[in-house]
């Protein structure tokens, strides 16, 4: 359905999801094992397994974890999804990155060793890592506000310059830098705490060693 959910759970490889333009949910995924041998390699492929449950308003895709303690061995999965532009994603990962594109719906996006990118999206937005950085560039704020943090790497956010919100910006270990964009409200290198033309959803970023920046984008229609 076009408010429906779809999540992904992945531990190794890339998450990719953009906007497609029919009314129905893509998945391409593409399994890779590594191993001393071919053979090795060969068989433990057939032991990697890609969970999947969907109906109308829902789709799961989750990559099965499995054993590689004390072998030579690795297990890679890499998902390429295209769904309809208005569905709500929930995609966690755990070594690698996630990119979403094009979205109007929500947007829930989590990693630990790797980066979160977001463009052209229009909803609310939670994103966040441990090791990695989280760029997100934005057409509007969604009443849902944006939520971005990371503890080491940096937030980069850019929004339309005409965008109303609540910022509140911190980080322990690096700057905060706003360009293009006029906050009334508290301001100091590690901290910004204030309103953007008048105030409107929350937008939250934290880091603790990293920077923050703050952008004006080309202002929303």
């Amino acid at each position: 359905s076009a408010n429906g959910q779809v999540d992904v759970v992945n531990h190794n490889g890339l998450v990719e999801v953009i906007a497609g333009s029919g009314g129905q949910v893509e998945v391409r995924a593409e399994r890779i094992a590594h191993a001393n041998t071919d053979e090795a390699a060969k068989q433990f492929l057939k032991e990697m397994e890609i969970k999947t449950e969907a109906d109308a308003d829902h789709v799961r895709i989750e990559t099965v974890r499995v054993s590689t303690s004390g072998l030579s061995r690795r297990a890679e999965v890499r998902y390429f999804l295209k769904v309809p532009a208005t569905v709500s994603v929930r995609l966690r990962n755990t070594n690698g990155g996630i990119t979403v594109a094009g979205l109007q719906g929500g947007v829930k996006a989590e990693t630990t060793n790797g980066g979160v990118r977001g463009r052209d999206l229009s909803g609310a937005i939670e994103a966040g890592s441990t090791n990695g950085g989280v760029t997100l560039e934005v057409d509007a704020i969604a009443r849902g506000g944006i939520r971005a943090e990371t503890t080491n790497g940096g937030v980069d956010l850019t929004i339309p310059e005409n965008a109303a919100a609540d910022l509140e910006a911190t980080c322990v270990n690096g700057a905060v830098a706003v360009r293009g964009l006029t906050v009334d409200g508290e301001s100091s290198r590690k901290r910004v705490d204030g309103r953007i033309n008048g105030g409107g959803p929350r937008v939250s970023l934290e880091t603790t060693n990293g920077g923050i920046r703050v952008n004006a984008g080309p202002a929303s229609k």
